[in-house]
């Protein structure tokens, strides 16, 4: 009973994994992000909070992976997506420097967080099943519809900062 329980359990991860890849990666943000740090901020607090997104990148890569395998790999991948989500509520109703820099620092975690951790989640789930066999197959075709996902994602939020620059956060917050 158990065991069925799981498998099935591993089953949904592996049909739910391309959507959450997708999603998780769907950065409508992305083109515009730095005109808006400018349309608000100087340029040189602009670069400055891509400091600061850089150095919390390396502050939470390592214990991104410890959570990962202590606190399981759902829990962290909620993490992350949860840091996302408050990442973007705070681009879109921000104004100021010290707002951007701990939505910048939540951006980085969120980012740090998924990282490794939705691979270690997909190779488990199938090894679980005795499927680990096409991991790589998997991987593959997860990482090429990632890049085109990521390109619609990048012409939408491009298209839609036009009517408002802020509104491509709250695209990106729907995703998260």
């Amino acid at each position: 009973m158990v065991a069925a329980s799981i498998e099935g359990s591993m089953n949904r991860n592996l049909r739910l994994y391309l959507w959450y890849a997708l999603l998780f990666h769907a950065l409508f943000w992305l083109p515009i992000f730095f005109l808006y740090f400018t349309s608000v901020l100087s340029l040189t607090d602009a670069l400055r909070l891509e400091a600061i997104y850089f150095l919390a990148v390396v502050i939470f890569e390592v214990p991104s992976g410890y959570f990962s395998d202590a606190l399981g790999r759902r829990r962290t991948m909620l993490l992350a997506c949860s840091c996302l989500i408050a990442a973007y509520v705070l681009f879109f109703f921000g104004s100021s420097f010290g707002v951007f820099a701990i939505a910048q620092v939540l951006l980085a975690g969120g980012i740090a967080f998924n990282s490794g951790t939705e691979t270690a989640m997909l190779y488990e789930s199938l090894d679980s099943v005795g499927r680990a066999d096409e991991y790589a197959d998997r991987e593959a075709a997860v990482t090429r519809n990632l890049f085109l996902g990521s390109a619609v994602a990048a012409l939408a939020g491009g298209a839609i900062a036009m009517i408002e620059i802020r509104l491509a956060y709250v695209l990106s917050f729907l995703s998260g």
